[in-house]
């Protein structure tokens, strides 16, 4: 007969336990988390939100019960929104948080097809904060914390989140939910805005505010056709590029034809030509915008200054104005509920809880300006 030491015991008892929770079902780990007892409620209601679950894996983000009483009037909607809003929040993959590592964040494939015009669909992006928070961020700066993490079942894993994330929208609602008037008035005054909006597949590098205001007096005065060669300048075409894709020295085509140089500098500063990323990653219904702090020039690609907080505009003899350029151009009634990309109404009456200190907290582990993070953090798209 053959005997086992207790270590062997405890290790095959465990392997067993371990064993039997993998082989839980979805519904059943659902149905004994009494904490997602609203979202486990509405998958049963509408099925359908599992609908296409990938059998290589998968990982369901469940908003717990207080992110529902926040948004009361979300299950007043009708069932295709509540299953589209849900579908944002299942992973076409199964992502562990134990597996996540500081400074990488990962974007992640989801169940929802439509709202987007990107090869692949839309995605949710995972990041690990100080203290070992995770962070879940969707569009229109949408935030979640992770509060109970890697709960097994058959074909991937169930990671409790407090809030509900809201899928993207396009980029004129983008524009006015993060305050980005200069920039969204510029694409009209170029008569670029539709392109912008129905193009798939964008990477758009936004000048703040401020960039806009210190070139005022010089593209102010542009011709259409000029100032459309500016802004193309600041597109790459047919590809989606999140933070992690900018390779230090890496080189990007942009629309207008001329080039991008990637520089990664030794205090993580990411800059394009010699305009520095403050925010990186807002996604849109078409790709994914990079707020930069200067306006890029083709005629004047110029390097990164690092000791400089702020880099120097790259427009020969350009000086500052006082009001916030061609914010006159937008139209005094533009919808921020139609989405110009897909032509599908963008979802209402969900909340999210991002705050002010949870993007200053961003900004400081990632090497981003806080100040701009926490404007951005603070903005996030209340539908």
């Amino acid at each position: 007969m053959r005997h086992f030491g207790w270590q062997s015991l405890v290790a095959t008892s465990l392997g067993l336990f371990i064993a039997g929770l993998q082989a839980q079902t979805l519904d059943s780990v659902l149905a004994g988390e009494t904490d997602v007892s609203t979202f486990y409620s509405l998958i049963q209601k509408y099925p359908d939100i599992l609908n296409g679950l990938p059998s290589g894996g998968a990982t369901v983000l469940a908003p717990n019960n207080a992110a529902f009483v926040r948004n009361a009037q979300f299950v007043k909607n009708s069932p295709d929104f509540i299953t589209s809003v849900l579908q944002y929040h299942v992973l076409q993959d199964t992502v562990l948080a134990k597996n996540l590592v500081a400074g990488a964040p990962i974007f992640t494939d989801t169940l929802l097809a439509s709202w987007t015009n990107i090869t692949g669909g839309i995605r949710v992006e995972m990041l690990v904060q100080g203290g070992d928070v995770v962070a879940l961020i969707g569009g229109q700066g949408s935030r979640s914390t992770l509060i109970t993490a890697d709960l097994p079942f058959t074909g991937g894993v169930v990671q409790i989140i407090d809030s509900l994330l809201v899928p993207p929208g396009n980029i004129t609602t983008t524009c006015q939910e993060y305050n980005f008037t200069s920039f969204e008035g510029a694409l009209y005054a170029a008569d670029l805005l539709t392109s912008d909006s129905s193009t798939s597949n964008l990477t758009i590098f936004a000048p703040q505010n401020a960039a806009f205001q210190a070139i005022g007096s010089a593209i102010t005065s542009m011709s259409s056709s000029d100032l459309a060669k500016i802004m193309n300048f600041h597109t790459i075409p047919n590809q989606v590029l999140y933070s992690p894709s900018l390779k230090n020295n890496s080189v990007l085509t942009t629309l207008e034809g001329g080039k991008l140089t990637i520089t990664r500098a030794d205090n993580n500063a990411v800059y394009i030509n010699s305009a520095q990323i403050l925010a990186p990653d807002i996604m849109i219904g078409n790709g994914v915008l990079h707020v930069i702090d200067n306006v890029l020039n083709p005629s004047s690609s110029g390097v990164p200054t690092e000791t400089l907080a702020t880099q120097l505009p790259v427009f020969a003899s350009a000086s500052s104005v006082s009001g916030l350029p061609f914010t006159s151009n937008i139209p005094a009634a533009t919808t921020s509920v139609q989405s110009v990309a897909t032509g599908n109404a963008q979802p209402t009456g969900v909340k999210s809880s991002s705050s002010k200190a949870l993007a200053a907290k961003v900004a400081r582990e990632t090497g981003f300006k806080a100040g701009v993070m926490a404007v951005i953090g603070g903005a996030a798209m209340l539908l």
